[in-house]
């Protein structure tokens, strides 16, 4: 796939800085970032320490934030819904997420909340969370994010990679 865009993907960053700022030196510059809620006021300070524009939901932390809940963009091909999750239970299951995305007319739904990394595709919508990019859930225990390149031809590639690793595509 030629990369016209690349797009770093990060959620649950609660505040802390140690895994984004390792992260900033460990890639090369994103064009932009999404990142999935819980936030925690770090809006102005990612924008700054990757140099880029940074999309933003509010997650169920963010108390204090203007972010808005939900909104959906266009990348390439797809309409991707973003959401922090929360409002859609998440943690227990997708059911809600897909139908929700099927009624905005999205095939992707990106969201965080459950700390844990998913590239998957049910019942035609692509479910994507990058984990959490500062208080893992899954086994490894590792802080995840997901690369995401859109192709010249308008097609989207996700890849799941933890922090300290090399970039994986296949």
């Amino acid at each position: 796939m030629e990369t016209v865009k690349s797009i770093l993907v990060i959620s649950d960053s609660h505040g802390q800085y140690l895994y984004l700022e390792k992260l900033q030196k460990q890639l090369p510059k994103p064009d932009y970032i999404i990142h999935l809620g819980d936030v925690a006021r770090d809006q102005d300070y990612i924008g700054a320490l990757f140099g880029c524009a940074v999309d933003m939901v509010a997650g169920n932390n963010d108390f204090f934030t203007e972010l808005p809940g939900e909104f959906t963009i266009r990348e390439g091909k797809h309409v991707i819904w973003l959401t922090h999750g929360h409002g859609y239970s998440v943690n227990s299951g997708t059911d809600r997420l897909i139908r929700r995305a099927k009624a905005l007319g999205a095939d992707t739904v990106m969201f965080g909340h459950t700390h844990r990394p998913c590239v998957d595709f049910k019942d035609g919508v692509w479910l994507i969370n990058p984990g959490s990019i500062s208080l893992p859930r899954q086994e490894s225990r590792r802080p995840t994010y997901i690369m995401m390149r859109v192709g010249r031809d308008g097609e989207i590639d996700y890849r799941v990679n933890e922090i300290g690793e090399k970039t994986k595509w296949t």
